[in-house]
């Protein structure tokens, strides 16, 4: 027949009454009777259990010992009881500490008082330490300013308090996260706008980027252009016009290489300006007014010397000629 539930082995320094109140219970579940109660405990205790009951009976077969003997030996051994000035000097000296809840407080001085004998002082005794001992001094100050204070508004005030500074500190976490969220997701925002800016302006830079002829990477206007510098005819400016000396899509004839070349203009050249060549033929007008002008004075000069006799000479001359 198989059992119900397990009972694990006896751990050293922790209660030996306890651990035989659980395993009472482990017979009674399981309709273990009397005679057979010692062998399940000395199955179920384990070795720690069976080294101290030999030491307890050193000459004794544990055979012939029953269940109640070997329990009563064990815990006179196990659970050493200290005296009743020992254990109410731990009651008065029992305060709860930070990380205790207000509950598990209350708990622990009604489980120490239980072993005091204080009689029917038992619930003031246990009233006067809940408000010694409690950690926070302002459900200390609360607890001493109640009047007619019992036990029982005691415990009411403690737990009440606790839960009030849980449900504040879970109100606080929740609105500085979601405040937190806030400014993170403002930040996401602005920060998702100036990577777009970034992005956007890394993609103009790529498309503006050329190669000078040494190699020099430099940034240039490449309308129509791909990386590699050749024409590009899906994109640009003209990319739906045809060139009307070529035939070729992309371009005008205004900027055909083949036109250029076939006038002779180098595609690299730079035309000169128009109010630079205004400027070169003024200048050009300029010397040659001058030299008419110089020649005109020459001519004056000559006649001068000749007078009008070199005159008639001259023109007789170019009668006879004629």
């Amino acid at each position: 027949m198989a059992l119900i539930g397990t009972i694990d082995p006896y751990v050293p320094g922790t209660s030996f009454s306890n651990y035989v109140e659980l395993i009472e219970y482990f017979f009674s579940s399981n309709n273990i009777v009397e005679e057979r109660k010692k062998d399940v405990f000395m199955s179920c205790a384990g070795l720690a259990v069976f080294e101290e009951l030999k030491l307890l009976y050193p000459a004794t077969d544990l055979k012939t010992l029953s269940y109640a003997e070997i329990t009563k030996k064990l815990k006179e051994r196990l659970d050493k009881i200290d005296s009743e000035i020992m254990l109410r000097y731990k009651f008065r000296c029992r305060r709860q500490s930070p990380t205790e809840s207000g509950e598990n407080y209350v708990l622990a001085v009604k489980h120490l008082a239980e072993s005091c004998d204080f009689g029917a002082f038992r619930d003031s005794a246990i009233r006067d330490q809940l408000v010694f001992g409690v950690y926070n001094r302002e459900l200390q100050k609360r607890l001493l300013n109640e009047e007619e204070l019992s036990l029982k508004s005691a415990e009411r005030i403690i737990k009440g308090f606790e839960m009030a500074n849980n449900n504040s500190q879970y109100f606080a976490e929740t609105g500085a996260a979601v405040g937190v969220n806030s400014v993170r997701n403002r930040l996401g925002n602005r920060q998702s706008r100036v990577e777009r800016r970034d992005r956007s302006r890394s993609r103009s830079r790529d498309r503006n980027y050329g190669r000078n002829e040494d190699g020099r990477s430099s940034y240039r206007r490449m309308e129509g252009r791909s990386r590699s510098g050749h024409r590009n005819v899906s994109r640009g400016r003209y990319a739906n016009f045809v060139c009307n000396f070529c035939r070729k899509r992309g371009h005008i004839q205004k900027n055909c290489y083949r036109f250029k070349n076939s006038q002779g203009e180098s595609v690299n050249s730079v035309k000169e300006d128009t109010a630079s060549k205004e400027v070169h033929d003024y200048f050009k007008r300029l010397r040659v007014d001058y030299s008419s002008e110089s020649e005109d004075e020459d001519l004056c000069r000559i006649d001068s010397r000749l007078g009008p006799q070199g005159a008639g000479e001259s023109s007789g001359s170019d009668r006879a000629k004629a």
